[in-house]
């Protein structure tokens, strides 16, 4: 049997949840799981029912290793990128790295920011995910049905049944308007893409060199780098493309299979999908660390290191951290990106 490693991605900004998440503490380190932990922290506890951390990878942003090693546990590798190229390049470089270690690797692909509260059926489906790219050179992904109209998000329309809850992949989407997301919920034909991937390392490199060789060349030197990895890294990463592994391998490759998920899953892309899994008050409000609703219906209202208070307001967010203050309507939380580069573009950033 191929030894079973995991790598968690923990490179992104999460500018949605401004003024929260700023760049030396983006959403994955926020208390935005349940009962306050961080997305990271929660994302171990799951991950380490299969994989112990000893067998884990953490990629992140460079100046991000210190706070992010504060959230794994210990024995955990955290290693830092020297430029962000997205999900393609940092999942072949970890490729390498993974068979550094075993000639037989086989590893899953966890984003560090998502929510995920059934932690016994994401370990049972994440083992049915080893045991299938383990038998077979496949690329498995989960797929998990959609609970709303969502446009943020990617998703899978499966084919072929291969065996229980495993199809053949018939196409991917990427972030569909509103119209068509919601034909997509109607329909029952498409599922949320996780991001959650497990293969075995040569079968990923096979299928990286096929469909995008310009980048597997690139990184190929990590292969034999095992003595200075992440030097190596820092001199390779800039080199490459830009990338998703979706665009870049999955979509191209005719052996990706999805696994239809048993888990609940989101990955919070807004103050909206946070506040939905959220406890509430008995007028519906979420509230969160030094916060007051005052006659208040469905508001989300957090306070950090200073008090939010918001007052005769209905479906609104009103968060204030650090000196900085948020205030929008609930159903316009996904252009709360827009603040965030507002302020970066005038503080010259």
């Amino acid at each position: 049997m191929p030894d079973r490693f995991a790598l968690v991605l923990a490179g992104g900004r999460g500018e949605r949840f401004w003024p929260w998440s700023r760049p030396d503490r983006p959403k994955q380190l926020l208390p935005l799981g349940r009962g306050g932990r961080s997305l990271l922290a929660a994302t171990f506890e799951r991950v380490n029912r299969v994989v112990t951390p000893e067998r884990c990878l953490v990629l992140t942003a460079a100046d991000l290793i210190g706070a992010t090693a504060r959230e794994c546990p210990p024995g955990t590798r955290v290693m830092g990128e020297s430029v962000g190229r997205n999900t393609g390049p940092a999942i072949a470089a970890a490729t390498h790295f993974f068979r550094s270690q075993s000639k037989d690797a086989a590893f899953a692909v966890f984003p560090a920011d998502h929510a995920i509260d059934d932690h016994a059926a994401f370990a049972a489906d994440l083992k049915r995910g080893f045991a299938a790219a383990e038998r077979e050179p496949v690329l498995v992904t989960i797929g998990v049905h959609p609970t709303r109209p969502e446009t943020g998000f990617g998703y899978i329309r499966p084919g072929t049944k291969v065996a229980e809850r495993l199809f053949r992949v018939a196409a991917f989407t990427e972030k569909p308007d509103a119209e068509k997301a919601a034909r997509f919920l109607a329909s029952g034909d498409y599922w949320w893409n996780s991001g959650v991937f497990v293969w075995r390392a040569e079968v990923f490199l096979d299928a990286l060199t096929a469909s995008r060789p310009a980048l597997a060349e690139a990184l190929a030197p990590l292969g034999v780098a095992a003595d200075n990895f992440e030097s190596e890294l820092a001199v390779r990463l800039p080199t490459c493309e830009s990338i998703s592994v979706d665009y870049a391998v999955l979509e191209r490759a005719p052996n990706t299979l999805v696994l239809e998920a048993g888990f609940d899953w989101d990955d919070l892309g807004s103050w909206n999908a946070w506040g939905l899994r959220q406890p509430r008050d008995q007028r519906g409000n979420v509230l969160f660390g030094d916060a007051i609703a005052v006659d208040c219906d469905g508001c989300i209202v957090v306070g950090e290191r200073g008090t939010a208070a918001a007052l005769g307001l209905r479906d609104m967010v009103v968060v204030h951290v650090d000196g900085a203050t948020l205030t929008c309507r609930l159903d316009g939380t996904d252009g709360v990106r827009r603040v965030s580069e507002a302020v970066r573009m005038r503080s010259g950033r």
